[in-house]
C-alpha cells in the first residue's frame, strides 16, 4: 500500500498554488518560445520531456534524491553549492535559490503554527543556507523536506518533476502557446518520462553518495542555457526563469 502521509505531502508540493513562487518560473520556456524554437501544443509536450530527461533530472533530480538519501549536513552543503555551480546564467541560479529559500521559510512556518517539530537535519540545513552558507538550492531544499514527511527518493524527485511539468504547462498557457486540454496534455504525456526519471536520479544518487564523485551532477542542456542567457536581458518578460 502507498504510505498516505508522503503521498498527501507529494499532492501538495507538487500543486502549483503552494507559496514557494515556483509559478513565477517558466524553467526556460519563455526564453525558447521568445527564440521562435517552441511553439504549439505538440512542440510544447515534446520540449517538456527533453527538459526532464537532459536538463531537470540529471541535475535537479539527482540533487533531490541525494538530499532524502542522506541527512548529513556537510554533504548536503556540498551538493547545493555543485548544484550552482551547474547552473550556467545567473538568472536559473537566483530562480532555483528564491524558491528553494521560501520552501524552506514556509515549511519552517507551517511547522510552528500547528506546533510541531523539526528534524534536526531540516534545522541544520535552513540555519546553514540562514547564513548564506549554502545557496539554498530548490532541489536540495525540496529533498530535505520531502525527506522530513517520510518520502523515499523516488517519490521525492517524482514529485518535483511533476511540480516543474505543471509548471511548464502553466507557463505555456500563459504565453499562449496552448489552450487548457494542450496543458493536461503535456503534462499527461510527461508522466511516464517521470516515473523513468525519478528511479534513475533515485539510482544515480546512491551511486553519488557512495563514491562521492560530484561530476555525475549535471546537466547537458546548451540550448536551453542560451536561451535562458538571452532571456537575462529580454526587454520584457512574465517570469523570472
Amino acid at each position: 500500500m502507498v504510505a498516505v502521509q508522503p503521498f498527501l505531502q507529494a499532492l501538495t508540493y507538487a500543486d502549483s498554488a503552494y507559496p514557494s513562487g515556483r509559478y513565477t518560473l517558466s524553467h526556460g520556456l519563455e526564453g525558447l518560445v521568445q527564440a521562435g524554437r517552441v511553439r504549439g501544443t505538440a512542440q510544447v509536450t515534446d520540449v517538456l520531456a527533453e527538459h526532464l530527461r537532459h536538463t531537470a533530472a540529471p541535475g535537479d533530480g539527482v540533487a533531490t534524491a541525494v538530499a532524502v538519501l542522506t541527512d548529513d549536513l556537510p554533504t548536503l552543503l556540498t551538493v547545493d553549492h555543485e548544484l550552482s555551480a551547474t547552473k550556467v546564467t545567473g538568472e536559473l541560479r537566483r530562480a532555483s535559490t528564491r524558491v528553494g529559500r521560501q520552501l524552506l521559510l514556509v515549511t519552517g512556518q507551517v511547522e510552528e503554527q500547528l506546533g510541531g517539530t523539526q528534524p534536526d537535519v531540516l534545522r541544520a540545513y535552513a540555519a546553514a543556507v540562514a547564513a548564506k552558507e549554502a545557496p539554498g538550492n530548490q532541489a536540495v531544499a525540496a529533498g530535505v523536506v520531502h525527506a522530513s514527511h517520510g518520502m523515499d527518493a523516488v517519490t521525492a524527485v517524482a514529485t518535483e518533476l511533476t511540480g516543474l511539468a505543471v509548471g511548464w504547462a502553466g507557463a505555456a498557457l500563459r504565453l499562449r502557446q496552448c489552450d487548457h486540454v494542450g496543458a493536461q496534455v503535456a503534462i499527461t504525456a510527461a508522466h511516464p518520462v517521470i516515473g523513468e526519471l525519478s528511479a534513475r536520479c533515485a539510482d544515480t544518487a546512491a551511486g553519488l553518495l557512495a563514491s562521492g564523485d560530484w561530476r555525475l551532477l549535471g546537466r547537458a542542456s546548451p540550448g536551453s542555457d542560451l536561451a535562458s542567457a538571452a532571456h537575462e536581458s529580454a526587454p520584457a518578460r512574465l517570469f523570472m526563469s
